[in-house]
């Protein structure tokens, strides 16, 4: 019998439901969110960092894109 994976789920800018899978940020390093069912939307870690975090700069912490498509 196969398992069921059960994903976490994030609310989008619009107030649909989406489940998300973790991605990485090519310019850091540090964790976010993409949509399952959609990859162009995400939930970027703003001020949250990984303890492997390569630049604080970096625009996921500067300006966060939550629950919006990443144009």
């Amino acid at each position: 019998m196969a398992k069921t994976l059960s994903l976490a789920e994030k609310q989008d800018g619009d107030g649909t439901w989406h489940q998300v899978i973790r991605d990485v940020c090519y310019g850091c390093g540090c964790k976010y969110f993409i949509a399952e069912d959609d990859h162009d939307l995400v939930w970027e870690p703003g001020q949250e960092r990984s303890e492997h975090c390569t630049d604080d700069e970096c625009e996921c912490h500067l300006t966060p894109v939550i629950g919006e498509r990443r144009w």
